[in-house]
């Protein structure tokens, strides 16, 4: 269990890296996300260890820490995708959730944990997840291994490997339909529309649809 500075560290870590995605990462921009300078400590002794360093007004990742960031980023992202697909709950429901069980994730159970959800490249709100080990090895037989339902045969049955959506009420709409990792999927149509079925039950989607459903190739 990680005690309070270790903690505070990696919430130090997770905010930088948010406001790294979508901003220039500068103290300005940082004293705007942390108005009571909770972090400001912080952020001076990560300096002084060598995670961060400054560069005028600019915060600066050091290698060190860009990968405890990506470390944190990514426990976090994978949880979400845990609770989301296999779990069931609502994507807007765990940001918090989510927030407490990266902290106590042990780091050999990430990789296992990545590769059950099939590597998934975002987590149920669309941001990218930071690769692993497991991706990177994955990655030289997934262009043999994963297909999207589009390229299915019809009668072909196959297992959801992950959702490759950029839209998160879309993501929600096809977890709720049961298009979840590891759930069976076969197809029965391809046009004009794909009709595919999941739980004893047909749906109809569209064709731009099904490419962003990835499966595991069915066994010839």
């Amino acid at each position: 269990m990680k005690d309070s500075k270790d903690h505070r560290r990696d919430e130090l870590l997770e905010m930088l890296w948010h406001l790294s995605e979508h901003h220039k990462l500068t103290l300005s921009m940082l004293k705007e996300h942390d108005p009571t300078k909770e972090y400001e400590k912080s952020l001076y002794e990560f300096r002084s260890n060598g995670a961060l360093k400054f560069d005028g007004e600019n915060i600066v990742f050091s290698e060190k820490g860009k990968a405890n960031a990506e470390e944190i980023i990514r426990r976090h992202r994978l949880a979400e995708c845990l609770m989301s697909n296999v779990l069931g709950i609502e994507p807007s429901e765990t940001e918090e959730a989510a927030c407490e069980f990266e902290h106590i994730l042990a780091p050999e159970l990430v990789d296992s944990i990545c590769t059950l959800l099939g590597h998934p490249p975002e987590c149920p709100h669309g941001e990218s997840i930071p690769q692993g080990k497991c991706c990177m090895e994955a990655k030289k037989s997934f262009k043999s291994a994963v297909i999207s339902v589009t390229e299915m045969k019809i009668g072909d049955i196959a297992k959801i490997a992950f959702l490759n959506t950029h839209n998160d009420r879309r993501t929600h709409k096809l977890l709720a339909m049961g298009l979840n990792p590891g759930a069976e999927i076969k197809l029965h149509q391809t046009r004009p529309v794909l009709v595919v079925e999941v739980n004893n039950r047909q749906i109809a989607l569209e064709n731009s649809i099904g490419d962003e459903i990835n499966v595991w190739k069915p066994v010839e």
